[in-house]
């Protein structure tokens, strides 16, 4: 209660300190730009000229320098809203200011409402119709604000613009266009059809939103900016949860908040928007005082504060993020049997004296580029339709599974000497001086890319997230980085032949050494059937051994009356029987995955069934046990998932950890996305992700943030981040 009282007479001090500081100001009026304390003001029109009774705009512009921001109509828990006074000519009217919508700003432990950069606050303006001419007006305004970063300055600043009267239409001042568009789009759309109901509690403040009947609105997250600072606790987050026919947003309720008013006013941003994605994301409510609102369904949100791993808002630090997690990724378990391949390549190349080897890091390079940009292409191309897709998708499809198996078992026995292909994938690394391996590289490249789908590698999911959620140009220069950092490694060996004297000199070994890696490619086709039954059953993992069993006897045949030493016509022959036996076999089973129904197991049985005890996921079930004051473990996995599976043996079977579960009474929710889940999917990307692992600690309360976990898992990253749970959860009993 003390701290309520404390930080309730902190809030009031500092808006009387605001207001007082706004008294003792320095007058200036200008036709020209206003150059104050660290931000430069403006008056202008949107017009070059007035037609007489025609309404035009103008605005105050504001410029702020880096780091400082001026105040939205409500500031928030401090702070001052910039105030403009007009003197206008006889029968002219000015119009209210209309605010874009604001932002938060942050400076803990308050929450203000603002903006930063640049902003135009718009004002209608409607002069009178017996206006003549040829004449000239002069409009005055007198505009004051604050204006902060970590310390606050109040300014005031006078201006005047005359604007010629003209018969004809007025035209657009050319200087002006873009900014009056850019904030016309950020203005708040009327509600419409949209209904809301608000309530309140003890300590809780509730929004209830219905949609227009037959609107798919498809909102992930939804912040409320009242008009009024003493309805909400504006520093407490803000969840979104789903009822029966709409959505409810919990706000914490204000200390200084006794009976809310018959109706709340204010502003509700949407992402991604009232009408999906692009649309108008801000719209003004007006919300009737209600007694209760329907009960939730399912939950929405939240989606972590800015700065934590779950969020990036910045397209740099997305390219920089997405290059650390492709070069991580080669050290992620499904790449590093290509990666022990290549390392052949390198090794013959170190007993070249002459050799091309920086062609080959870009052919390398080029295959895993346009691979990861085919493949982001096609992700976003599906969600554009309507698929609720993300990293890794194509192994949640069975036929993909079949084909995936059939060639990295191809590989495998190319590997092992069954057959010989003079750009296969077998050969590719020991050709890399001559020009017939590149397209052997080229394809090494791909294949590359292909098995590295199923890891996701620390600092690629946030990165994958943020890509989503942008244009197809900037989704697809993240995926683009993504495969750049993947090549980075082969490139730098391939053009800095002095760094080949590290690695052995090429002898028999090598022949050992490739063997050796295909007992690697058939442990990956083990793999790949196990997802494969966890998806449709053991039908058509039957289906597939006996595929691979008839692809094995294609290659024999390839191997034996296909090689270089056999005539013309025994090759010809062994190619025609090898590619009917290759088809027949890969054929018929594929058939039969398109036509099998995908199955979804119980989660429960999708990983190891040792350790945590396990319950399925879903929002309805999160939802009841936050209600309940539950604190609750969710795991987003997949059966496909190399890095995820790692995760559950090292760290989360780990006796301590379980241990910790239960003396905490922690329930632990399985996210499986082994096959595709739209529910699954959509919880993901409520964090800003489309990819897994992804681990979601939430502490019971639901006004609490959940703690994101790292991709990479220890025991000893998990039993720190229980102690938050261990601190909070005592405290409630």
């Amino acid at each position: 209660m003390f701290f309520i009282l404390q930080t309730s007479t902190f809030r009031t001090m500092s808006r009387i300190l605001s207001i007082l500081f706004a008294l003792i100001v320095s007058t200036s009026v200008s036709a020209q730009p206003v150059r104050t304390d660290y931000m430069e003001s403006e008056l202008v029109s949107e017009v070059s000229s007035i037609q007489p009774g025609q309404p035009f705009y103008m605005a105050l512009r504001l410029k702020m320098d880096d780091k400082w921001h001026t105040y939205w109509r409500n500031p928030g828990d401090s702070g001052m809203s910039t105030s403009i006074q007009w003197t206008l000519p006889d029968g002219f009217i000015a119009g209210p200011i209309q605010w874009p919508y604001p932002e938060e700003i942050r400076l803990p432990p308050l929450v203000s409402y603002g903006y930063e950069g640049e902003i135009f606050l718009l004002t209608r303006i409607v002069p009178p119709a017996g206006l003549k001419p040829g004449d000239k007006v002069d409009i005055q305004a007198l505009a004051s604000w604050l204006v902060c970063t970590d310390i606050c300055l109040p300014g005031e600043a006078g201006y005047g613009l005359r604007l010629p009267v003209k018969a004809e239409p007025a035209q657009p001042d050319t200087r002006w266009p873009a900014g009056f568009a850019r904030t016309r789009a950020a203005l708040p759309i009327p509600q419409g059809d949209w209904k809301f109901d608000i309530t309140a509690s003890d300590s809780l403040v509730e929004l209830h939103a219905l949609p227009p009947a037959g609107l798919e609105s498809g909102l992930t997250k939804v912040s409320f900016f009242p008009y009024i600072d003493t309805i909400i606790d504006h520093a407490a987050p803000q969840r979104l949860y789903r009822t029966e026919n709409g959505y409810l947003l919990r706000l914490r309720k204000s200390s200084l908040l006794s009976a809310l008013p018959e109706k709340v006013e204010g502003v509700l941003v949407a992402s991604p928007g009232w009408r999906g994605a692009g649309s108008e994301r801000a719209m003004e409510i007006a919300a009737g005082a209600v007694t209760r609102v329907p009960p939730v369904t399912g939950f929405v949100g939240p989606v972590p504060a800015s700065g934590t791993a779950g969020e990036l808002e910045n397209l740099w630090a997305a390219l920089l993020f997405a290059f650390a997690g492709g070069i991580i990724l080669n050290l992620m378990p499904c790449v590093l049997p290509m990666l022990s391949i290549k390392v052949l390549g390198f090794v013959h190349q170190a007993g070249e004296k002459h050799t091309n080897g920086w062609q080959h890091g870009v052919v390398f390079t080029l295959g895993v580029l346009l691979s990861f940009l085919a493949l982001a292409g096609a992700l976003l191309a599906l969600r554009a339709g309507g698929e609720q897709l993300g990293w890794g998708f194509q192994l949640q499809s069975p036929a993909f599974l079949i084909l995936l198996s059939a060639f990295v078992f191809l590989f495998g026995l190319s590997l092992f000497g069954v057959f010989e292909i003079g750009t296969s994938l077998a050969n590719a690394g020991g050709k890399l001086d001559r020009g017939a391996g590149l397209s052997g590289v080229f394809v090494s490249g791909v294949m590359a890319t292909v098995v590295a789908t199923p890891c996701t590698a620390p600092f690629m999911g946030p990165a994958l997230g943020f890509a989503l959620t942008q244009s197809t140009m900037l989704a697809l220069s993240v995926f683009g980085a993504l495969g750049l950092g993947m090549a980075a490694p082969y490139m730098l060996l391939s053009s800095v032949p002095a760094l080949l004297r590290f690695v052995p000199k090429p002898g028999a070994w090598m022949v050992s050494f490739k063997q050796f890696m295909g007992f690697l490619m058939m442990a990956t086709v083990v793999w790949l059937a196990w997802v494969l039954g966890l998806q449709t059953g053991p039908d058509l993992v039957a289906m597939l051994l006996a595929t691979l069993v008839v692809l094995g006897m294609a290659g024999w045949v390839l191997g034996k009356w296909g090689s270089v030493a056999a005539t013309s016509r025994s090759r010809m022959t062994a190619w025609a029987v090898s590619t009917i036996l290759a088809i027949a076999g890969v054929g018929f089973t594929l058939s039969s995955a398109l036509q099998a129904e995908t199955a979804n197991p119980n989660v429960a049985n999708s990983g190891p069934s040792k350790g945590l005890k396990w319950e399925p996921y879903s929002d309805k079930k999160l939802n009841e046990l936050l209600t309940n004051g539950n604190p609750v473990f969710v795991d987003f996995t997949a059966a496909w998932c190399l890095s995820c599976q790692v995760n559950e043996r090292v760290a989360l079977q780990n006796a301590d950890v379980v241990d910790a579960f239960e003396r905490l009474k922690i329930t632990a929710l399985k996210a499986d996305w082994t096959s595709r889940d739209p529910e699954i999917t959509a919880a993901l990307a409520r964090f800003g992700r489309n990819s897994v692992p992804l681990y979601v600690l939430y502490f019971g309360d639901p006004s609490e943030t959940p703690k994101i976990l790292p991709e990479i898992l220890t025991p000893g990253i998990v039993l720190e981040a229980l102690e938050d749970i261990k601190v909070g959860h005592t405290a409630r009993r």
